[in-house]
C-alpha cells in the first residue's frame, strides 16, 4: 500500500526550488488576505533572526506548516493552455498565504541587489571589495527568482520564466482566472492580485509601476520600506558581527559571503563607500538566511481528502501559552517568598491587560505587542515577535537583574516597565477609533484621571489619534515613556502636575517630528530614529539607562538633530531650518500620505484667518488665539473635515466649461502638482462628493460654506453665481449647506474666488510654500 502522505522539514530554498513545478491556489481557497501587520511580522522576523545570530549562531526560523496535494493530471485549459508545459503542479490546501507573500518578499529582494549592484560596481576603483560584493549579489539572483518563478523550458515559451504561484477563479472564464500560459498575453493569462504581480515583475515591470490591488500594495510597500531601511542603517558594528558569523562552522550565516573583505580595507574607505559596502553585505545575509535558514514542514498528500482532513486537525485544537505566561514562573521563584508582596501586584497589572481578549490568538498577539515594545523601552532591544525571542529576552534580562540570584531595584523595575507597557496599550492602542463627529473620548478622560487637564488631556489625545491613524507604531514607544513617569508620579500632587506637562509636549513633539519628517520627504518612517533614542551609546531614554536622559528636552533635541540628519533640518538654526524644510515640503506630494496631510492642513489654519492683503487672496494670516481652533479632538474625528479635496481636480476634467479659468499646465501627465499641499483643503464626504471640479463652481460652494447667514456682508448668492458665471447650482447645495457649520479654513478661498482671482499652477506654488511655512512654524515651536 503506497503511503498515503509525506513530510518533510524544508529550507525555503529546496522548497521553491524544485524544477518545473508550480503551486496552484484552488478555488475554494480564500483570497489573499494578508496585510501591513502580517508583512511586518515576516520582515521583522526574518532581520531580527539575522542579528540574532550574531549571539546565537544558529538560530533559524520556522514559518509554520504547509499542506499540498499533487495534481495527478495536469489539466491543459485549467493549468496550463499547452500540454506538459510544468512537470508538476500542487494544489496548496495550507499554507498559500505564506508562500505566497515569501514569494513577493523575493520579488523586493531581487529589485533590491538589482538596485545595490550597479552602486558597488560603480566603486569597484575604489577597492576589489566592492566588486566580489556586487558579483556575489549577483550570483544570488538565479535563486532568489526560484521563490516567485518557475522555468519552462518547453520550445516557444515566452518568457521562459513563469510566475511560481496562480490561482484558481472563475471557472466559466476562458481563460480562468489565472493559467500558466506558453507565451500568451500575461494580462489575459495571470489575473488575480498577486499572480499579476508575480508575471509582470517577471516581465521587467518596475515595481513602482506594477498596478495592485491595496491589500498587494500594503505588503509590497511595507516589505520595500523594512528592507531599505535596513540595507541603509546597517554600520560596521553589525558588518564586523556578519563578518564573524561568516566563519562560525554550522552557524546559519557560515560562508554566506565567499569573498570576505579585509576589515582594514573597508576601515580606510569614505563613510559613504563604507555604509554602501555594510547594507550590501546584510542584504547577502538576507538571501543566504532566506534560502537556507528559514524552514517549512511540507506535507505532501495522495488524497486531496486527506490533506483537507489534516489541514482541519492540525488547526482545530490547542491552546498555545504566551511568552509571558511561561516566563511568570520564574518571576515567582525569584522572589519566592516575597513575591505576594513585592511584585506580583505588578505581574496582576499586566495579566489584567492580557485577560482583556478572550481567545487565544488575541491573547498572543496582544502579549507579542507588549514585549516586543517592552524590550525596546526598556533595554533598547529588538526582539521580533516570536515566541522563543520573546522568551529568551524575558528571562535573560531578568536574570540580569538579580544580584547573586536576588530580585534588586532593577529587577523591580524591569516587572514594572512590562507592566506600564501592557497598560499603555490597553489605554491608547487598543481602543478602536471613536465614530465620527464624537464630542467626548475615553483617552480624553482617562488622561484627566491621571491629572491633565482638560487641554491637556485633549492635546495629548489628538496627537495619539493622529499618530494611530497614520500607522505610525515606533512613535509609542516614546509616549508610553512619558506614560510611565506620570504613572509613577500619581501619589505625589506636584510631581503628577510636572508629568502631565511634559508628557503633553512629548506628544506634541513626536507629533510634530513625525510631520516634517514625513512632509520634507517621500518614503520610509523614521523607525531608526526612535530606535537611536533608545540604543544610542551616546545616551538614551530606555529604562536600563536610568531616568536622567527621559526628558522632554532631550527627546525634542535628539528630534531636531534626527531632522537635521536626513538634511531636512538645520539643528543649530531655527531660521535655516525653516528654509530648508519648507524648500523642500513645499514641492512634496502631500496627498499620499492621508494622516499627515490632514493634519498638516489643520495646523496650517489653526487661529487663521484669511489674508486680504493685496496678492495674498488665497492665503491665510494669524488670527486671535482660539479663533479657529483646528487641533483638536473633536476636530479630527469631525466629517466635516474627514475629506482631503483637489482644489484643481486630481484628474483633468474631461471637458471644460469655464475655458477663462483653466490652466493647463497643471496638468504636466502626472500628480506632482495637484498633489502639493497648495492645490489640497478638507471637506466632508458628501459635500466632496457633490461639488462640481472647475474652480467657479467651488468658489461658490466654498462661499456657500462660509457664509453664517443672509446678514453676513458680501455679495448675495445669485450674484456671486452671475459674476461666475454659474448657470446651474448643484441640487444638493442648499442640503448641504444648511447641515454644516461655519469652516474658517476655506474662507481665504472663497475670497479668492470672490475677488475674481484664478486658481493656477503658480498660486497652487504660492499656497504651497505659504501653507509649508505656517505648518512649520506651528510644529517646529513643539520642538523647542
Amino acid at each position: 500500500m503506497a503511503q498515503p502522505f509525506k513530510h518533510d522539514a524544508a529550507s525555503l530554498l529546496d522548497f521553491f526550488s524544485q524544477s518545473g513545478r508550480g503551486f496552484y491556489v484552488p478555488y475554494y481557497q480564500r483570497n489573499y488576505s494578508w496585510d501591513e501587520e502580517n508583512a511586518t511580522k515576516l520582515i521583522e522576523d526574518i532581520f531580527s533572526s539575522i542579528k540574532r545570530t550574531l549571539t546565537k549562531p544558529e538560530n533559524s526560523i520556522f514559518l509554520g506548516t504547509v499542506i499540498l496535494h499533487d495534481e495527478k493530471n495536469v489539466q491543459t485549459g485549467v493549468h496550463s493552455d499547452t500540454p506538459n508545459l510544468l512537470t508538476k503542479v500542487a494544489n496548496v490546501v495550507d499554507g498559500q498565504q505564506r508562500i505566497t507573500s515569501i514569494a513577493m518578499l523575493a520579488c523586493v529582494i531581487a529589485e533590491q541587489i538589482s538596485q545595490t549592484v550597479p552602486k558597488l560596481k560603480a566603486l569597484a576603483g575604489s577597492g576589489a571589495e566592492f566588486d566580489a560584493l556586487a558579483t556575489e549579489l549577483t550570483d544570488e539572483l538565479p535563486n532568489i527568482r526560484r521563490f516567485f518563478s518557475v522555468e519552462i523550458t518547453k520550445t516557444g515559451a515566452q518568457p521562459a520564466l513563469k510566475p511560481k504561484i496562480i490561482r484558481a477563479g472563475d471557472v466559466s472564464a476562458n481563460p480562468v482566472s489565472d493559467q500558466w500560459t506558453l507565451s500568451g498575453d500575461i494580462n489575459n493569462f495571470y489575473r488575480s492580485n498577486t499572480s499579476s504581480f508575480l508575471s509582470k515583475f517577471i516581465a521587467g515591470i518596475s515595481i513602482d509601476v506594477i498596478p495592485t490591488d491595496e491589500r498587494v500594495g500594503s505588503v509590497l510597500r511595507v516589505f520595500r520600506e523594512k528592507i531599505s531601511e535596513e540595507v541603509q542603517a546597517a554600520d560596521a558594528g553589525l558588518a564586523s558581527g556578519l563578518l564573524s558569523a561568516n566563519g562560525v562552522a554550522d552557524g546559519s550565516l557560515f560562508s554566506f559571503m565567499a569573498y570576505p573583505p579585509t576589515w582594514s580595507n573597508i576601515d580606510a574607505f569614505p563613510p559613504d563607500e563604507q555604509s554602501l559596502y555594510y547594507g550590501g553585505m546584510l542584504l547577502l545575509a538576507v538571501c543566504s538566511f532566506l534560502k537556507n535558514s528559514c524552514h517549512l514542514v511540507v506535507i505532501e498528500c495522495l488524497d486531496l481528502g486527506l490533506a483537507l482532513d489534516m489541514f482541519q486537525s492540525l488547526n482545530a485544537t490547542g491552546t498555545p501559552l504566551t511568552a509571558f505566561e511561561v516566563f511568570k514562573p520564574q518571576i515567582v521563584k525569584a522572589w519566592g517568598a516575597g513575591y505576594s508582596t513585592a511584585i506580583k501586584p505588578q505581574v496582576d497589572r499586566i495579566e489584567k491587560v492580557l485577560e482583556t481578549e478572550s481567545n487565544s490568538s488575541d491573547k498572543e498577539e496582544l502579549t507579542d505587542k507588549v514585549i516586543v515594545s517592552s524590550a525596546l523601552v526598556f533595554n533598547g532591544m529588538e526582539r521580533s515577535r516570536r515566541f522563543s525571542e520573546e522568551r529568551d529576552w524575558l528571562t535573560d534580562t531578568l536574570e540580569g537583574s538579580l544580584s547573586t540570584g536576588v530580585p534588586t531595584q532593577k529587577s523591580v523595575d524591569f516587572v514594572t516597565s512590562i507592566a506600564d507597557q501592557a497598560e499603555y496599550f490597553l489605554s491608547f492602542i487598543k481602543p478602536r477609533r471613536s465614530p465620527r463627529n464624537s464630542n467626548t473620548f475615553g483617552l480624553c478622560n482617562h488622561l484627566m484621571t491621571m491629572g491633565l487637564t482638560p487641554n491637556q488631556a485633549d492635546r495629548a489625545a489628538l496627537c495619539v489619534f493622529y499618530l494611530k491613524d497614520a500607522g505610525h507604531h515606533f512613535a509609542h514607544a516614546v509616549l508610553s515613556v512619558f506614560y510611565s513617569k506620570l504613572l509613577r508620579s500619581q501619589s505625589h500632587a506636584a510631581n503628577r502636575t510636572a508629568a502631565a506637562v511634559e508628557f503633553v509636549a512629548v506628544c506634541e513633539a513626536t507629533a510634530a517630528f513625525f510631520t516634517l519628517y514625513m512632509g520634507a520627504q517621500q518614503g520610509r518612517f523614521p523607525d531608526s530614529d526612535y530606535r537611536a533614542l533608545f540604543q544610542s551609546a551616546a545616551g538614551n531614554i530606555s529604562f536600563s539607562s536610568g531616568s536622567a536622559n527621559q526628558t522632554a528636552l532631550f527627546v525634542k533635541s535628539a528630534f531636531r538633530q534626527a531632522l537635521d540628519n536626513q538634511k531636512i533640518y538645520d539643528a543649530t538654526s531655527a531660521v535655516a531650518a525653516r528654509q530648508i524644510w519648507v524648500d523642500l515640503a513645499k514641492e512634496n506630494a502631500w496627498y499620499s500620505r492621508k494622516a499627515v496631510c490632514r493634519f498638516a492642513l489643520l495646523a496650517s489654519a489653526h487661529d487663521a484667518a484669511p489674508d486680504i492683503g493685496a496678492g495674498n487672496e488665497g492665503l491665510f494670516t494669524n488670527g486671535m488665539a482660539n479663533s479657529a481652533d483646528l487641533l483638536n479632538c473633536r476636530v479630527w474625528h469631525s466629517s466635516a473635515y474627514e475629506v482631503i479635496e483637489h482644489v484643481a481636480t486630481r484628474e483633468q476634467p474631461s471637458s471644460i466649461k469655464f475655458a477663462a479659468h483653466f490652466d493647463p499646465t497643471i496638468y504636466p501627465g502626472n500628480y506632482s502638482i495637484v498633489d502639493k499641499i497648495g492645490n489640497l483643503t478638507l471637506l466632508s464626504g458628501p459635500v466632496n462628493s457633490s461639488i462640481y471640479s472647475e474652480w467657479p463652481d467651488k468658489v461658490f460652494y466654498y462661499w456657500h460654506l462660509t457664509t453664517p447667514g443672509s446678514t453676513a456682508a458680501g455679495p448675495t448668492g445669485a450674484a456671486l453665481a452671475a459674476a461666475l458665471g454659474i448657470g446651474s447650482v448643484p441640487p444638493s447645495l442648499s442640503t448641504l449647506v444648511a447641515a454644516s457649520n461655519y469652516l474658517s479654513h476655506l474662507a481665504p478661498l472663497a475670497f479668492r474666488g470672490q475677488a475674481g482671482l484664478h486658481w493656477d499652477a503658480a498660486f497652487i506654488a504660492k499656497r504651497s510654500e505659504h501653507l509649508c511655512q505656517r505648518v512649520f512654524d506651528k510644529l517646529d515651536a513643539w520642538l523647542r
